[in-house]
């Protein structure tokens, strides 16, 4: 199943960005995250079905593929941090 049949799920990886584009990728993803989590409960009342399991398996690999991103741009990001001299730390 294709996870962009769910509207308003959109997957943007975060890595490579700047510091401000970053912080919107990082936002993104955890409203993505977000999103898919109220859609997967919202499904838990409904009876199960072959196409209902699907979709649940569909936001489940949203869920991953997003919380893989943040956690590959977050490395990276922190290891950018940790190169840049102590005096420019703090710069934003």
């Amino acid at each position: 199943m294709d996870i962009f049949r769910f509207p308003g799920l959109k997957m943007q990886k975060i890595g490579d960005c700047s510091d401000d584009l970053f912080d919107r990728g990082l936002r993104h993803s955890l409203s993505t995250i977000k999103e898919a989590h109220v859609r997967l409960h919202g499904m838990t009342s409904l009876a199960t079905t072959a196409t209902l399991l699907a979709s649940q398996i569909a936001l489940c690999d949203v869920l991953l593929i997003e919380i893989s991103g943040i956690r590959s741009s977050l490395a990276k990001h922190t290891l950018e941090v940790r190169n840049k001299s102590p005096a420019t730390w703090l710069e934003r």
